[in-house]
C-alpha cells in the first residue's frame, strides 16, 4: 500500500466496517469479557466497532501513518494502539497466551511471512482462545485490481517501474491447503471456506482510493504521481470495462487454540 494516502483509504474503511464486522460476528461470539487482540488493524474503522463489543483490545499495524489515523477515528479508552510486526508476534512476551480472541481482517496477504504471523497469533491465544482469519486467494480466473493496478507500466514508466515488487502475497492454495497450514500450527476446531469479496465505487470514490494500493508512487518523482494515476486508473478502468471495483477471491476461516 501507499501509506502516504492513508486518508484517503480512511472513508473506504469506515463505510465497509459494518459489514465486516457483521461477518466476523457470524464467524464467532464476541463477549463483554473478551480480551481481544487486531492484528494489521490498519486505519482502525473495524477496531473501534469490535472495542463495543468487548472489554479490551489491543490493535496493531505495521505502519505509523495507519495507526496515527486509527487513533483519529476513535479514542476509545478500551483500545490500546501500537506500531507492531504482525511476523514477530512470536517474540512479544506480553502478548502470549493473553487473548480470548484475535482478528485478522485482510491482513495476512500483505505478509510475505504470513505463516510465522499465524504461528504468533496461535501463541497470543489464551488455551481454547478463537481467531477469525481471512486472505487472499491467489485466483487466475477472478481479475483483482489490486493486482492489475500494481503491474500496469508503460514505456514511458518503465524506468521507474524496473524492479519494482508489489508486496501481496494472496493465499496459493485451496481452502483444504490452508486449513491444513492451520492444523500443522496447532489450531483445531478449524471451519475454512472460500468466498468472494466485493467492494464497489463509484467513479469519483476509485479515483481517490485505489491510488492507496499503489506503493510504487513512492518510487515516480512527486511531479509525475498523478499523470502515473491517471494513466494507471484509465487501465485498470478499461480492464475492467467500467465496473470499478476489487473483486478479491478470499479465504476465511475460524479456529481455536
Amino acid at each position: 500500500m501507499n501509506f502516504s494516502r492513508v486518508k484517503t483509504f480512511s472513508p473506504m474503511s469506515v463505510a465497509h466496517a459494518s459489514k465486516f464486522m457483521e461477518g466476523i460476528s457470524q464467524a464467532m461470539q464476541l463477549n463483554r469479557t473478551d480480551v481481544l487482540l487486531d492484528v494489521g488493524c490498519g486505519v482502525g474503522a473495524l477496531t473501534a466497532l469490535l472495542s463495543k463489543r468487548v472489554a479490551r483490545v489491543t490493535a496493531f499495524d505495521i505502519s505509523p501513518e495507519m495507526i496515527k489515523e486509527a487513533k483519529q477515528i476513535s479514542k476509545a479508552k478500551n483500545i490500546t494502539y501500537s506500531v507492531s510486526d504482525a511476523t514477530k508476534l512470536s517474540t512479544y512476551q506480553e502478548y502470549r497466551n493473553s487473548f480470548d480472541k484475535v482478528v485478522a481482517n485482510f491482513a495476512l496477504h500483505w505478509m510475505k511471512d504470513y505463516k510465522t504471523a499465524l504461528e504468533g497469533i496461535y501463541q497470543s491465544l489464551k488455551p481454547g482462545g478463537q481467531c477469525f482469519m481471512n486472505m487472499s486467494q491467489q485466483n487466475p480466473n477472478v481479475l483483482d485490481i489490486v493486482i492489475v493496478l500494481n503491474s500496469y507500466t508503460s514505456p514511458k514508466w518503465e524506468a521507474f517501474m524496473k524492479g519494482y515488487e508489489h508486496h501481496y502475497y494472496p493465499f496459493k492454495g485451496s481452502d483444504d491447503e490452508f486449513k491444513h497450514m492451520l492444523a500443522c500450527i496447532g489450531f483445531k476446531d478449524i471451519d475454512c471456506i472460500q468466498d468472494i469479496s466485493k467492494v464497489p465505487f463509484k467513479n469519483d470514490e476509485a479515483k481517490v482510493v485505489l491510488p492507496t494500493f499503489m506503493g510504487q508512487l513512492e518510487r515516480f518523482p512527486e511531479d509525475r504521481r498523478e499523470e502515473y494515476i491517471k494513466d494507471a486508473l484509465t487501465f485498470a478502468f478499461h480492464t475492467f470495462q467500467g465496473e470499478y471495483g476489487m473483486t478479491i477471491p478470499i479465504i476465511r476461516a475460524v479456529a481455536r487454540k
